[in-house]
Protein backbone atom coordinates (compact mmCIF):
# COMPACT_ATOMS: atom_id res chain seq x y z
CA UNK A 1 0.00 0.00 0.00
CA UNK A 2 1.22 3.50 -0.70
CA UNK A 3 2.55 5.89 1.88
CA UNK A 4 -0.36 7.90 3.40
CA UNK A 5 1.32 11.23 2.59
CA UNK A 6 1.61 10.18 -1.08
CA UNK A 7 -2.04 9.12 -1.05
CA UNK A 8 -3.08 12.47 0.39
CA UNK A 9 -1.06 14.39 -2.20
CA UNK A 10 -2.61 12.38 -5.06
CA UNK A 11 -6.00 12.97 -3.52
CA UNK A 12 -5.41 16.73 -3.26
CA UNK A 13 -4.32 16.88 -6.91
CA UNK A 14 -7.46 15.07 -7.96
CA UNK A 15 -9.57 17.34 -5.78
CA UNK A 16 -8.29 20.44 -7.55
CA UNK A 17 -9.58 18.97 -10.80
CA UNK A 18 -13.02 18.46 -9.25
CA UNK A 19 -13.43 21.87 -7.62
CA UNK A 20 -16.94 23.23 -8.28
CA UNK A 21 -17.55 26.69 -9.68
CA UNK A 22 -20.15 27.95 -7.20
CA UNK A 23 -20.14 28.87 -3.54
CA UNK A 24 -21.51 26.76 -0.72
CA UNK A 25 -24.89 27.71 0.72
CA UNK A 26 -24.54 29.59 4.02
CA UNK A 27 -26.48 26.87 5.84
CA UNK A 28 -23.90 24.28 4.82
CA UNK A 29 -21.34 25.10 7.49
CA UNK A 30 -18.07 23.28 8.10
CA UNK A 31 -19.65 21.33 10.96
CA UNK A 32 -22.66 20.29 8.85
CA UNK A 33 -20.49 19.34 5.86
CA UNK A 34 -18.13 17.31 8.06
CA UNK A 35 -21.04 15.46 9.65
CA UNK A 36 -22.59 14.75 6.25
CA UNK A 37 -19.31 13.44 4.82
CA UNK A 38 -19.00 10.95 7.66
CA UNK A 39 -22.66 9.89 7.63
CA UNK A 40 -22.98 9.66 3.85
CA UNK A 41 -19.82 7.64 3.49
CA UNK A 42 -20.78 5.31 6.33
CA UNK A 43 -24.07 4.74 4.55
CA UNK A 44 -22.37 4.28 1.15
CA UNK A 45 -19.75 1.84 2.43
CA UNK A 46 -22.36 -0.19 4.33
CA UNK A 47 -24.63 -0.36 1.29
CA UNK A 48 -21.69 -1.28 -0.91
CA UNK A 49 -20.69 -4.11 1.43
CA UNK A 50 -24.27 -5.36 1.53
CA UNK A 51 -25.31 -5.06 -2.11
CA UNK A 52 -22.22 -4.62 -4.29
CA UNK A 53 -19.55 -6.95 -2.91
CA UNK A 54 -19.73 -9.15 -5.99
CA UNK A 55 -18.96 -6.10 -8.13
CA UNK A 56 -15.77 -5.56 -6.14
CA UNK A 57 -14.48 -9.01 -7.06
CA UNK A 58 -15.27 -8.47 -10.77
CA UNK A 59 -14.21 -4.83 -11.19
CA UNK A 60 -12.47 -3.33 -8.13
CA UNK A 61 -11.90 0.00 -9.84
CA UNK A 62 -15.64 0.70 -9.91
CA UNK A 63 -15.78 0.84 -6.11
CA UNK A 64 -14.88 4.54 -5.71
CA UNK A 65 -17.40 5.53 -8.38
CA UNK A 66 -20.20 3.58 -6.70
CA UNK A 67 -19.32 4.83 -3.22
CA UNK A 68 -19.22 8.43 -4.41
CA UNK A 69 -22.52 8.11 -6.25
CA UNK A 70 -24.27 6.40 -3.34
CA UNK A 71 -22.96 8.99 -0.87
CA UNK A 72 -24.04 11.96 -3.03
CA UNK A 73 -27.46 10.40 -3.53
CA UNK A 74 -27.81 9.98 0.23
CA UNK A 75 -26.88 13.63 0.90
CA UNK A 76 -29.49 14.79 -1.61
CA UNK A 77 -32.19 12.37 -0.46
CA UNK A 78 -31.72 13.02 3.26
CA UNK A 79 -30.75 16.72 3.24
CA UNK A 80 -31.68 18.14 -0.18
CA UNK A 81 -28.17 19.45 -0.88
CA UNK A 82 -27.24 19.01 -4.54
CA UNK A 83 -23.89 17.54 -5.48
CA UNK A 84 -22.60 20.95 -6.57
CA UNK A 85 -23.73 22.62 -3.35
CA UNK A 86 -22.19 19.90 -1.24
CA UNK A 87 -18.92 19.87 -3.21
CA UNK A 88 -18.69 23.65 -2.84
CA UNK A 89 -18.99 23.30 0.94
CA UNK A 90 -16.38 20.53 1.00
CA UNK A 91 -13.93 22.78 -0.82
CA UNK A 92 -14.70 26.01 1.02
CA UNK A 93 -14.39 24.38 4.42
CA UNK A 94 -11.40 22.21 3.39
CA UNK A 95 -13.15 19.10 4.67
CA UNK A 96 -10.68 16.91 2.79
CA UNK A 97 -7.84 18.24 4.89
CA UNK A 98 -9.41 17.05 8.14
CA UNK A 99 -7.20 14.23 9.50
CA UNK A 100 -10.17 12.60 11.25
CA UNK A 101 -12.03 12.28 7.97
CA UNK A 102 -8.93 10.95 6.19
CA UNK A 103 -8.48 8.35 8.93
CA UNK A 104 -12.16 7.39 8.80
CA UNK A 105 -12.03 6.93 5.02
CA UNK A 106 -8.82 4.93 5.20
CA UNK A 107 -10.42 2.63 7.77
CA UNK A 108 -13.44 2.07 5.49
CA UNK A 109 -11.20 1.40 2.51
CA UNK A 110 -9.13 -1.12 4.47
CA UNK A 111 -12.33 -2.89 5.48
CA UNK A 112 -13.32 -3.21 1.82
CA UNK A 113 -9.82 -4.32 0.87
CA UNK A 114 -9.99 -7.10 3.43
CA UNK A 115 -13.32 -8.20 1.96
CA UNK A 116 -11.92 -8.10 -1.56
CA UNK A 117 -8.86 -10.08 -0.53
CA UNK A 118 -11.04 -12.75 1.08
CA UNK A 119 -13.03 -13.00 -2.15
CA UNK A 120 -9.96 -12.93 -4.39
CA UNK A 121 -6.59 -13.63 -2.71
CA UNK A 122 -4.80 -12.37 -5.85
CA UNK A 123 -5.76 -8.82 -4.84
CA UNK A 124 -3.51 -9.03 -1.81
CA UNK A 125 -0.41 -7.07 -1.02
CA UNK A 126 0.95 -7.05 -4.55
CA UNK A 127 -1.87 -4.99 -5.94
CA UNK A 128 -3.76 -5.78 -9.09
CA UNK A 129 -2.57 -6.93 -12.51
CA UNK A 130 -1.09 -4.19 -14.63
CA UNK A 131 0.61 -2.50 -11.69
CA UNK A 132 -2.55 -0.77 -10.48
CA UNK A 133 -2.72 -0.36 -6.71
CA UNK A 134 -5.66 -2.02 -4.96
CA UNK A 135 -8.73 0.20 -4.34
CA UNK A 136 -7.87 0.68 -0.67
CA UNK A 137 -4.48 2.01 -1.70
CA UNK A 138 -6.06 4.93 -3.50
CA UNK A 139 -7.55 8.00 -1.96
CA UNK A 140 -11.25 8.28 -2.35
CA UNK A 141 -14.58 7.61 -0.88
CA UNK A 142 -15.31 11.20 -0.09
CA UNK A 143 -18.13 12.93 -1.82
CA UNK A 144 -17.00 14.87 -4.84
CA UNK A 145 -13.75 12.98 -4.87
CA UNK A 146 -11.25 12.55 -7.62
CA UNK A 147 -12.31 12.04 -11.22
CA UNK A 148 -14.26 8.86 -11.61
CA UNK A 149 -15.43 9.16 -8.04
CA UNK A 150 -12.00 8.58 -6.55
CA UNK A 151 -13.11 10.83 -2.84
CA UNK A 152 -15.54 9.93 -2.21
CA UNK A 153 -16.57 8.67 -2.59
CA UNK A 154 -18.85 11.66 -2.37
Amino acid sequence: MQDPSVQMELFNLGMKMEQPGGKAPEDLSKEVATKLVMESNDYAFDLFKKDFTEVLSKDPMIMPVLISSIAHDWVYKEHKWTEDQFKAALFEHKIYEDPNIAQHMQQKQMELMMMAQQMNPMMGMGGMPGGMPPPGGMPGGLPGGMPGGMPGGL
